[in-house]
């Protein structure tokens, strides 16, 4: 596979030989990101039997040019489908074009189809209406854990929903987009896939008194697939149905070479933006590893790049996507970045011997010197790494094996210590409170009925407690033992690891969510609030009010990108005013707490 760019639109080519060939319409926010590693699966499955793929973030969505409240998002959306079938005729030559659209991009790609001169159309669980969409979106961002002092998910800006605003213009076009009540047959040959109580057969009937060949089947793993990122790994069936179809004797036109097949294109590929110029990078072993690298458009005095790393198992754009946002506004401020995907997660390539999705690997930090690689190859010898969730860890063990590492950003950190990986759910699952949650309710019986019958969630919060003593006092005995020997700390110190990168001058911001999870670990080890690692140099603490885990919160990302320009101006200019010594205190209006000289950990 590889980068094409169109009209603004950033997308994947999956070359094959046959005569039709697919364009992939992703799903909406959340859902898109959940699903992005099945989808990237199934584009390859496809090209693998013959027919070739695009696959294509819309405008104003992953890496494609503009914003989410950018207007005419409905239209614009659309415009990018039929932009993508073009261009697929284009740089592949086929003579017939399918488009496979899942959930909101089912409904999008049967708008587009008949402009987009679809030959034949797979709606995967799609939405009958505009309004059905609406009424499910808002219902998820409704019932959504939100922290108590976040705005509300839905108001007259627009429904919020996994860090992603739909615009109130926007769900008002969507209102009026219905497909039972279409004139004419979106395409001549369709297959529904739904699951059981979904309501696709009103299309069906539709569809054929229109005229079309209209098969259905189910799509019995559709709540596993948008479950979760890990999940979204997983084989899915619908999608082997429906390639099944795609390639089956009915449609001929898949059969033997496409007779003008152009795969050739331009390898000077560049997205050119207000400020900023992007190109894909492909490195690493094998060049299996993928990245985008974002730098400023004028030339500016060098400073030290930003390597983001992925959130737990989320693509390279990041959740609601904020790595997008924050390489563009720090290449406006003359700052190059490299936002990119860890081996098995998004566009990367998998990692021999181990499942894709996994996070907390240990040879993750091999990828992100790889990372380190290509920026140095563009001319950038130093990088600030920023990690959220198991991104951090990376990023923490990154500094500690690479000196071209000169800073970190930290975001809720969840486990320091990297091992054989784990699924994003196991890191959740397993993640505690600070002891002080769970004290006042040692004082209740029902609490001590659970724990005595041995229930689930209490076993396991007693029994990670118990494992944080334990380790705490493994820790501390390996500290006795270097301080009389001068060596024995334990591998996962982290106070250690700190104080190693301090002592080289490694400026460490550490950001955590109030009331966050993450804080436990933390407290496991540098005891309350961060404790021993407020006196030590080099490094400072900040919690945001109004976050979740994963800044889905718009107000929390703005706040974060502040925070890094502030540890990247320090970097750049040499400034040691709140990184040794005494710390600054909390810029006016923030509302943020600051600890000086303080960093901490945590789970997913």
């Amino acid at each position: 596979m590889r980068p094409v760019l169109f009209q603004g639109c950033f997308g994947w080519l999956h070359p094959a030989g046959g005569r039709r060939g697919v364009v992939l319409c992703a799903p909406y926010g959340g859902e898109a990101l959940a699903t992005h590693r099945a989808w990237r699966c199934f584009a390859n499955a496809l090209a693998a039997a013959g027919v070739p793929v695009l696959r294509f973030d819309y405008p104003g969505s992953g890496n494609s040019v503009g914003e989410e409240g950018d207007p005419d998002r409905l239209e614009v959306w659309l415009g990018g489908i039929r932009a993508a079938a073009a261009h697929l005729r284009a740089v592949a030559g086929v003579e017939e074009v399918a488009l496979v659209g899942l959930r909101l991009g089912a409904l999008l790609a049967a708008a587009a189809a008949r402009e987009a001169g679809a030959d034949a159309l797979v709606l995967l669980a799609p939405f009958p209406s505009g309004r059905a969409f609406l009424q499910e979106l808002r219902a998820v961002a409704l019932l959504a854990e939100r922290p108590a002092d976040a705005p509300p998910a839905v108001g007259p800006e627009g429904i919020d929903s996994a860090g992603f605003r739909l615009t109130a213009e926007t769900a008002e076009a969507l209102r009026g987009l219905d497909l039972t009540r279409m004139t004419d047959a979106p395409a001549r040959r369709v297959l529904i896939l739904d699951r059981p109580e979904g309501r696709a057969a009103v299309l069906a009937e539709r569809f054929r008194a229109l005229g079309a060949d209209v098969e259905e089947a189910p799509f019995p793993d559709l709540a596993r697939l948008m479950s979760s990122v890990q999940h979204g790994a997983l084989d899915c069936s619908a999608f082997a149905r429906a390639a099944d179809w795609l390639t089956g004797d009915r449609l001929t036109g898949n059969r033997g070479p496409a007779a003008t097949a152009r795969t050739a294109e331009s390898s000077d590929f560049r997205l050119r933006l207000p400020g900023a110029v992007e190109r894909p990078l492909r490195f690493g072993p094998g060049s299996g590893l993928f990245g985008i690298l974002c730098e400023p458009a004028a030339a500016t005095v060098e400073r030290p790049a930003v390597l983001l790393l992925n959130s737990g198992a989320t693509p390279h754009t990041g959740t609601g996507r904020m790595s997008v946002r924050l390489a563009r506004r720090l290449a406006a401020r003359g700052i190059a970045s490299l936002r990119l995907d860890l081996g098995g997660l998004g566009d990367s390539a998998s990692k021999p011997g181990r499942c894709d999705g996994l996070i907390y690997c240990r040879d993750m930090v091999e990828d992100a010197q790889a990372g380190l690689d290509a920026l140095a190859a563009a001319g950038h010898g130093t990088a600030v790494a920023v990690g959220l969730c198991a991104g951090a860890a990376v990023a923490l063990h990154v500094a500690l094996a690479d000196p071209r590492v000169v800073g970190l950003a930290l975001v809720n950190p969840g486990r320091f210590v990297l091992g054989d990986g784990v699924t994003q759910e196991e890191a959740i699952g397993s993640a505690v409170k600070p002891a002080a949650a769970y004290l006042p309710r040692l004082t209740e019986p029902a609490v001590w009925r659970a724990i005595l019958r041995q229930d689930r969630k209490a076993s396991r919060v007693a029994r990670s407690l118990s494992e944080r003593a334990a380790r705490r006092l493994r820790i501390g005995a390996g500290r006795l033992r270097a301080g009389l020997t001068g060596r024995g700390y334990a591998r996962d110190d982290v106070l250690h690891a700190f104080q190693a990168l301090s002592d080289r001058g490694v400026r460490t911001l550490m950001v955590h969510s109030a009331g966050d999870v993450t804080l436990g670990e933390l407290e496991a080890q540098a005891g309350t609030d961060g404790g021993r690692l407020r006196r030590m140099g080099g490094l400072w603490m900040e919690r945001l009010p109004g976050a979740d885990h994963s800044l889905m919160e718009r107000a929390a990302r703005e706040r974060f990108a502040d925070l890094l320009d502030e540890l990247l101006e320090r970097i750049g200019t040499g400034a040691a005013d709140g990184l040794r010594g005494k710390g600054p205190g909390p810029p006016e209006g923030t509302g943020a707490l600051r600890v000086n000289h303080a960093t901490g950990n945590s789970p997913a």
